[in-house]
Formats: C-alpha cells, sequence, structure tokens
C-alpha cells in the first residue's frame, strides 16, 4: 500500500496562549500581538510558505472558570481568554494569501441556523472555496451563561441538537438555491432565476425557521466539515457528519483503535470509511540536534505557567482541580463539560495532578515530541504508518519561532522521503484534501437536500 502524504493543519486560537500557558511571556514570543491584523496576515503567510494545508482556529464561547471557582487563573494567564473571534480573521488572511486552507469553529449550541449559515457561506465566497467548519457544541458552563442558558445543557443533549442545528444550516446551503440559479444576465436584467430559488421550512425539535438562504451559491456550499468528539455520543455525531476528525494523541495504540472505531461507525451511517481523515495534535521542539533540541525545551519550559495549565484543564474537565492532593490520582467525574478531556486524564493516563502538569506543561493535550529534523521525521511517519492518521494539528509554543523552524527544518526533510507535498493542489479546500469535486459526496447527510437544475 502506497504512504499516505502527511497533512497539516496549524492549530490555533485567538488568545494569548492557547496549548502552551504562559509563554506569551517568553521574550521571543510574539503573541500579545494577536490583536492586530499584521500578527494573522504574517502568521498566514508562514504557514502558506511552509505547505501547511489548513489554519485551523479552535474557539469556545466562555472564559474557563471553574478552578478556584472563578476565571482570575485564566485571565492573569491569557489561557483562553480573552480570545477574538475567529470568523472575523480569516477574510484578511485569505486575502494575504492563495492556497492556505482556513477553518473556524462554530458552535451548534448557541448560533442560530440562517444567521450562522449566512456568515459561513459569506467566508466560503470570500475565501475562494478554502473554507471549513470544525462543529463544536461548547462545553464551559461560563459560555452558557453568556449564551442566556441556567448551565450547561446536558452531554448527549447537545449533540441531539447539534444534529438539528446541522440539518437546518445543511437545507439551507443544498436545498434553497438549485444549480444554475444564479443567471447574472445584463442584457436580460436578470440576476437570480427565482423558479430555482426556495425557502426552506425546518420544524426540527430544537430549531425552527422558515427562509430563503440569503448567500447565493458558495464554491463549496457546505464548507469542509471537521469534529472533534470523542466520546460515544461525539464519536456517532463525527462519523455522521465529519469529513476531519481531530483527536488526541494519548498513544498510537488508542489513536489506531479509535480511528479503526471511528470508521467503522461511518460505515453504519451509510458513508465510505475513507470519507474520514484523522489528524492528532502534535507540539514539536525541534533544532539542529537532539541536545539542541532538549536545550529549546528546557528554555520553553522556565516560561510555563502551572496556574494557566490548571485553569484551563478545570474548565475542560468541569473539576476543580485546586482541591486535588499533587499526588493523588484524578477521578473521573461524571458532568456535562469536555468528555474526551476528562477521559484523556483520567482512564487512559490515569495521572495524578503532578504527572498531568508534568506531562501536559507545554503541550496541553497534544503530542510533545523533541528531536533532530531527522528524529521529528521519524516519528510523524511512525504515527501515521503505525495508526491510520492522516496527518496532525500543530501547535505553537512560541510564536512565530516554533513554526519558522518547523518550516525550515522539518518539512524539507519531510520532503526529501516523499511524505510532504512540494507544491499544493489547486482547487477548494475539499479538491485539496480528498482530490475530488468541491461539493460533499452523494452519501453525506447534506448531500440528500441538493437540487440541481
Amino acid at each position: 500500500m502506497m504512504s499516505k502524504e502527511i497533512r497539516l493543519n496549524m492549530l490555533e486560537q485567538c488568545n494569548p496562549s492557547f496549548q502552551a500557558f504562559g509563554l506569551w511571556t517568553h521574550p521571543r514570543d510574539r503573541s500579545v500581538g494577536y490583536t492586530t491584523v499584521d500578527y494573522w496576515v504574517e502568521y498566514a503567510k508562514l504557514l502558506e510558505r511552509g505547505l501547511f494545508d489548513n489554519f485551523f482556529l479552535a474557539d469556545v464561547y466562555g472564559i474557563p472558570d471553574v478552578y478556584q471557582g472563578r476565571a482570575d487563573g485564566a485571565l492573569r494567564n491569557g489561557s483562553q481568554g480573552p480570545s477574538l473571534d475567529p470568523s472575523v480573521i480569516i477574510s484578511a488572511m485569505a486575502y494575504a494569501t492563495k492556497n492556505l486552507c482556513f477553518t473556524a469553529t462554530g458552535s451548534c449550541t448557541y448560533e442560530q441556523p440562517y444567521s450562522f449559515a449566512r456568515r459561513f457561506s459569506t467566508l466560503d465566497h470570500l475565501t475562494g472555496g478554502r473554507f471549513g467548519w470544525n462543529m463544536v457544541t461548547g462545553y464551559l458552563r461560563s459560555g452558557a451563561e453568556a449564551m442566556g442558558k441556567d448551565g450547561l445543557i446536558q452531554h448527549d443533549l447537545r449533540y441531539e441538537i447539534a444534529d438539528d442545528f446541522a440539518t437546518g444550516v445543511y437545507r439551507l446551503w443544498e436545498e434553497s438555491w438549485a444549480e444554475g440559479a444564479v443567471v447574472r444576465d445584463k442584457e436580460k436584467a436578470i440576476y437570480a432565476e427565482p423558479s430555482l430559488i426556495q425557502p426552506v421550512e425546518h420544524q426540527g425539535k430544537h430549531y425552527r425557521f422558515k427562509a430563503i438562504h440569503a448567500v447565493e451559491t458558495s464554491p463549496q456550499r457546505v464548507p469542509v466539515l471537521f469534529q472533534a468528539g470523542s466520546s460515544d455520543r461525539g464519536r456517532l455525531f463525527a462519523a455522521t457528519h465529519a469529513e476531519g476528525v481531530y483527536l488526541n494523541g494519548i498513544s498510537k495504540e488508542v489513536v489506531r483503535d479509535n480511528i479503526a472505531k471511528f470508521r467503522k461507525l461511518a460505515v453504519e451511517q451509510g458513508r465510505d470509511p475513507q470519507a474520514l481523515k484523522f489528524f492528532a495534535g502534535i507540539s514539536i521542539f525541534v533544532d539542529e540536534t537532539e541536545a539542541l533540541a532538549q536545550a529549546r525545551y528546557n528554555d520553553y519550559k522556565r516560561y510555563a505557567s502551572v496556574e494557566g495549565l490548571l485553569a484551563l484543564m478545570s474548565g475542560a474537565m468541569g473539576v476543580d482541580l485546586s482541591k486535588y492532593p499533587l499526588d493523588e490520582p484524578i477521578k473521573f467525574e461524571e458532568n456535562d463539560a469536555n468528555r474526551s478531556v476528562m477521559e484523556a486524564i483520567t482512564k487512559h493516563n490515569q495521572w495524578t495532578l503532578r504527572q498531568a502538569l508534568e506531562a501536559r506543561a507545554l503541550n496541553g493535550t497534544n503530542i510533545a515530541l523533541i528531536g533532530s529534523p531527522q528524529q521529528i521525521a521519524d516519528e510523524l511517519i511512525s504515527w501515521m504508518d503505525e495508526t491510520d492518521l492522516d496527518g496532525f494539528n500543530f501547535a505553537r509554543v512560541v510564536n512565530h519561532e516554533s513554526i519558522e523552524l518547523f518550516v525550515d527544518l522539518v518539512i524539507p526533510e519531510l520532503q526529501k522521503r516523499g511524505r510532504f507535498k512540494t507544491e499544493y493542489r489547486p482547487g477548494t479546500f475539499r479538491e485539496k484534501l480528498f482530490g475530488s469535486g468541491p461539493y460533499l459526496p452523494a452519501e453525506h447527510p447534506a448531500a440528500k437536500y441538493r437540487r440541481s437544475a
């Protein structure tokens, strides 16, 4: 079997400190510039120079406030708060690039299908079809309260709501405007043919609306769909809807088994199991030699914020970790927060708080790789070949230094081994990712709503 080409997403969140908490304080880090357009445009140009496939902007409503019962730890350390709206930033980066694709996180819990579909169709137009949607349900209680709820909606119910939300936006994207509806005939003074456009009347259990989709058919109709759920209900949602699945790289065995489960579930949903691509998070510490890479890691670690990490972990798990002694194993607690993070810490690893802090200081939920370009390439290829992964979500540590080192040292090594592209494939995001057309394949649940001319 031919070896897979490695796909690379840049994993980022629009705030000072995302996975490597506290590293914004490093003298060479530039993350404090995250509120400027120049910061993001330079970032995107660097990724395109490195032939990254996708700039994935994670997001969540709310600020982690479970640790010690308040948001102080997150705010003091810039840990996933404050945060900018990723959908606003993408247009500027798309204008400054030609091939790099972009994925924005969008909530299926707190948005309305009509306004959401309009915004994401606009982004698909403005990026020239280089756009994807990371489908999430939200896991912070503070986010639920900010959006007018009394607290988090029950975990599995959030996915039921998300199914309804997805159906609503699929119908707007696929059903409202038939192929050929946009005429743009100046001589006849017809911009769009009304007979090929119809209102969608959606009567779901959780969402109701009647509307003509506000935006004419975009290059992909439906943005490329990503999802990261790893609970049983989250896996079912991903197997039903997602084209790309984000995984936590706990171990090669766990990742391999998770991918096999996803593919089996996809078949049960009537989908081609190869219609899903899988990506694991990585944080890379590379230099010309292993010794220099280790020295770089040790230098970075001096700036890591324990408080920032605890604030994030507490918020994600829905558990105030300030109550745990350092050497007591963290226990699984059933709640409605981020089930995958809870299971990674308590079931797959069974860590004490001290072990979790040591393991996650600079890489959050990602795989940490330290070494020379050759060693890093060996490890990436090993993960690909032993797990059935399609690629990785690369997380910054010191920005933009981490990316520059990877682009200049590791990418050439992967290219030399024939495992990374030397130029971009033409077309939309979906065409670049799958090598087929710009629209979703016929077996995807959204495709049944598509109207021909």
